[in-house]
């Protein structure tokens, strides 16, 4: 039994092609597989923690392993709780409309909330930021990748053809 996280970032709702298609998705998904749970996140529904200075200073004080003040521990724990939400799921499907040639600012303000150090990703010894987990188009499993960003922004340049070499080797 899997979980899949539907999450929704149209404000048109009812007159969205995008949703329309999702859904479609979804039922076909349910249909296919009625043993696994469905959970939606509605991004214009959800009220989100915001991701502000005290919030900042949090996920800065993890990066450095720092102890929290008491404003930073009831920030870190208001995002964490979110991205655990995200990190629980086993697959996602996301309903995203173009909005002015980039995504809805909900979305982006959801991937700010869920992107932390710690939860879904951790430097390495080398200064590398690795993800956890990462999944392949062409695998059903998901897969360590090599490191996809660097410290350092001037080795990154350097590191990047490789980088994508060695990602497309082990897609194959």
């Amino acid at each position: 039994m899997a979980t899949v996280l539907y999450i929704e970032a149209s404000p048109l709702k009812e007159r969205s092609h995008t949703i329309e298609v999702a859904r479609a998705f979804l039922g076909a998904y349910r249909e296919a597989r009625p043993q696994d749970t469905i959970e939606t996140i509605d991004l214009w529904a959800q009220a989100l923690p915001p991701f502000d200075g005290a919030t900042i200073e949090a996920k800065f004080a993890v990066l450095r392993k720092k102890e929290f003040t008491p404003l930073q521990q009831e920030k870190w724990d208001a995002v964490r709780a979110v991205a655990r939400r995200f990190n629980a799921a086993d697959k996602y499907v996301l309903s995203v409309p173009m909005w002015n040639f980039s995504v809805p600012y909900p979305l982006k303000h959801y991937i700010d909330v869920v992107t932390l150090a710690g939860e879904n990703w951790t430097w390495s010894t080398w200064g590398l930021m690795r993800p956890w987990v990462t999944v392949e188009p062409s695998s059903p499993e998901p897969k360590l990748l090599t490191p996809i960003a660097r410290a350092n922004p001037s080795s990154y340049a350097r590191s990047s053809a490789s980088h994508c070499t060695s990602a497309a080797a082990v897609g194959q």
